[in-house]
């Protein structure tokens, strides 16, 4: 994948009303008046910023009578969102990194990073515009 592509995909959440859209998108279906009350922006502005989103394939429209829901086109897109926070956080200094350890891997007998051995990491919840440390 020529790394253009993955560029024009993070421009396309490195705004952040849209930010908070794919985040609101990222957990459940939202209409347009959900999200423009949420973020405390337009209509109008949050129909545009979808539309972008759109293009990049990062959110998808269901239709239901005259009503239209937007949800995130795959469930990685909140892990995306949720890792850019924790990187945020360890780069910032909101939040201390995992001390580098490894684990065995059962089959192989390798050595693997402790991210892949399961230690538990915070994550991040999006309020009011805020990244918001959750603790685990």
């Amino acid at each position: 994948m020529p790394v253009e592509v993955i560029v024009d995909v993070l421009k396309a959440i490195a705004d952040p009303t849209r930010f908070q859209i794919l985040h609101a998108v990222s957990s459940r279906e939202r209409r347009v008046s959900q999200l423009a009350k949420q973020t405390g922006t337009h209509v109008a502005a949050i129909s545009q910023h979808l539309a972008k989103l759109r293009a990049a394939g990062l959110v998808i429209v269901r239709r239901e009578g005259r009503r239209i829901y937007y949800r995130a086109a795959h469930p990685h897109i909140g892990v995306l969102l949720a890792e850019a926070g924790l990187l945020t956080g360890y780069i910032n200094g909101l939040i201390t990194p995992p001390a580098p350890t490894t684990a065995t891997d059962a089959i192989t007998g390798a050595a693997r990073p402790a991210a892949a051995a399961g230690v538990r990491r915070p994550g991040w919840a999006l309020a009011d515009a805020t990244l918001r440390l959750a603790r685990p």
